[in-house]
């Protein structure tokens, strides 16, 4: 890391005490560290993005880590890999990491960290997801074209489940269908992301992997409850306004996700899962005394002697 990158955003002391905190030992049994799970994702949070002062990743890791060491947590991580789409005969060109991952005994947690980002527009103000001409998308053909690419057919892309295959490649284009006809305005929801994640989820719930020389699912019976957060900072409510509306479409998304993680692990006869997706702002979030067990009106943050409300304080500042 490049100290004038880091120290542009924030001062060498803050650098020096996120670094404490992110080597400070959390399971001694294991000698785990967050720092560990940061490099191990594909996504180079800590070279850059990291020391921003709008930092989904570090928002990520103040408004989480607390969690770790709770009575109720069995499994945490941040920038958990989930299995990718097979590009090509060499295997996933890459893995979804998800900003935050959660087990408790009878839920499964999924959490996308959102501070400031603005979903990608063209010239005429539209959001691109897949183009006209299907040729270009900012999501890959990989997840959506009934035809060959990178030398495989959809459903050697997807783990070698046909109808999987063709219920995913039906929602990409529900989805594009449905950003074509409305007035996109959620520049907060970034569906390609969300897309992505959805993906890896459902293939990491069936058990994805490579087995021997054949890429399959060898799902296995699951008795919790699996969740999808979009957790969101919104400083002036409009977000919260916005998700009040009724064609609101990160709503339509979150339900024909939900329908299509249904149809997914009934097909492939996998019983006791419950799937939902939900959107929350930060704000609301810091107001929950018993999300799954976690009680965010009283914690304190991860390696500080302050409380996390407290500690939540500087992201208003840095808005």
């Amino acid at each position: 890391m490049a100290e004038n990158r880091i120290t542009a955003e924030m001062d060498l002391s803050e650098v020096k005490t996120y670094i404490k905190r992110l080597t400070t030992v959390y399971n001694k049994k294991e000698a785990k560290m967050f720092i560990e799970q940061y490099l191990q994702g594909s996504g180079n949070e800590l070279k850059e993005k990291f020391w921003s002062r709008k930092s989904s990743s570090r928002l990520a890791f103040d408004l989480y880590s607390w969690m770790v060491n709770e009575d109720c947590t069995e499994d945490f991580q941040f920038e958990k890999k989930l299995p990718g789409v097979i590009c090509s005969n060499h295997g996933p060109a890459g893995s979804p990491n998800m900003d935050v991952f959660i087990e408790t005994s009878n839920d499964i947690i999924y959490i996308e960290s959102k501070y400031t980002e603005k979903a990608k527009r063209d010239k005429n103000k539209h959001i691109k997801y897949i183009s006209e001409d299907q040729e270009q998308s900012e999501l890959s053909k990989a997840y959506w074209f009934n035809g060959k690419h990178g030398g495989l057919e959809l459903k050697q892309r997807f783990y070698n489940e046909k109808e999987i295959a063709s219920l995913f490649s039906e929602f990409c284009k529900d989805i594009y269908e449905l950003i074509k006809n409305i007035e996109y305005k959620w520049t907060w929801f970034d569906v390609k992301q969300e897309t992505c994640h959805l993906f890896g989820i459902i293939f990491a719930l069936l058990q994805a992997g490579k087995y021997g020389n054949e890429y399959r699912c060898e799902p296995k019976e699951l008795s919790k409850n699996v969740h999808l957060y979009n957790i969101i900072w919104d400083e002036n409510d409009k977000i919260k306004c916005e998700l009040g509306e009724p064609n609101s479409f990160p709503n339509i998304f979150g339900n024909k996700a939900e329908m299509l993680v249904k149809k997914c692990v009934e097909l492939k006869g996998v019983k006791g899962i419950e799937f939902n997706f939900e959107i929350m702002t930060v704000q609301s979030l810091m107001n929950e005394n018993d999300f799954f067990g976690f009680d965010f009106t009283k914690a304190n943050a991860f390696g500080l002697d302050k409380s996390l409300q407290e500690q939540m304080e500087q992201y208003k500042l840095s808005y």
